[in-house]
């Protein structure tokens, strides 16, 4: 007399989740929140950005002055100070799974590898979006709370003189985390990374002119930075180029950098 023996084995529901868009995008909104590095980056990014621009909204002395008080979203010029703790955290999100080892349950979870890399650029520029709207519309209520800005008081957050600035420097954030995510993927480790994005690009504008040829030089008006300024600028510059042609230079600096890392997914981590 023969006793059948079952074995376990994953339900088809799991395994299904585990190869597909909605497991994988699951899947990294859970390391977002279970790894510490993370989610306590992403908060230090947003804590800074709402505490700095808060003090300087109720302050009033540089955003209500001579200067700069007739530039109602004037208060969006400390955003870049969150979007470089943005792109530690978009780097984070990368290389501490290969600093673990967790990366290889990922790439065997999705054999194809893009997948890993579109859902985790997805999770990453989601929640940074979000929480970047939020902080937006936060501040623009004590703005008008305040009345510290002239410009600024009783003006709809939908009014061009402030709309364009402010959703120009809104988006920088979530591009920081992106941009950071690519350059992840790129060296896979945290410290060359986040070096490579202070040493070429947030510090390159300034020192590069000074080592390169005089017809050259030009070239850092077409970094990420300076791009970024332009768009950030609700149309108040458009030299050397305008808006439009700054949107175009940061979706191409994004097309390079993740078709590099892409590359080097698919080739070594195949």
């Amino acid at each position: 007399m023969m006793t059948a023996v079952t074995v376990p084995t994953f339900s088809a529901a799991r395994d299904r989740e585990r190869i597909t868009g909605v497991g994988l995008l699951r899947s990294e909104w859970r390391k977002l929140w279970t790894i510490r590095s993370l989610w306590v980056t992403l908060a230090a990014a947003f804590a800074l950005t709402i505490g700095l621009c808060s003090y300087m909204i109720i302050d009033g002395t540089t955003l209500g002055g001579a200067d700069a008080g007739h530039i109602p979203f004037g208060w969006t010029g400390i955003y870049p100070a969150g979007m470089l703790v943005l792109v530690v955290f978009g780097v984070l999100s990368v290389s501490t799974e290969y600093a673990s080892g967790s990366i290889r349950t990922s790439l065997t979870t999705a054999p194809r590898r893009t997948g890993v890399m579109l859902a985790k650029a997805a999770v990453v520029t989601g929640i940074s979006t979000i929480l970047a709207f939020a902080t937006t519309v936060l501040l623009y209520l004590l703005l008008q709370a305040m009345g510290t800005v002239p410009s600024a008081v009783g003006m709809s957050l939908f009014a061009p003189e402030m709309w364009w600035g402010v959703l120009g420097g809104t988006l920088m954030l979530p591009y920081g985390a992106l941009f950071g995510v690519l350059l992840g993927w790129l060296l896979r480790n945290a410290a060359g990374a986040i070096c490579l994005y202070f040493g070429l690009f947030q510090m390159g504008p300034q020192i590069l002119p000074a080592f390169l040829p005089e017809p050259l030089s030009s070239i850092t008006d077409y970094m990420p930075l300076a791009a970024i300024n332009i768009m950030r600028s609700g149309g108040m510059s458009t030299e050397p180029y305008g808006a439009a042609t700054a949107i175009i230079i940061l979706l191409t600096w994004l097309t390079a950098l993740g078709g590099l890392a892409w590359w080097r997914l698919k080739k070594f981590d195949g």
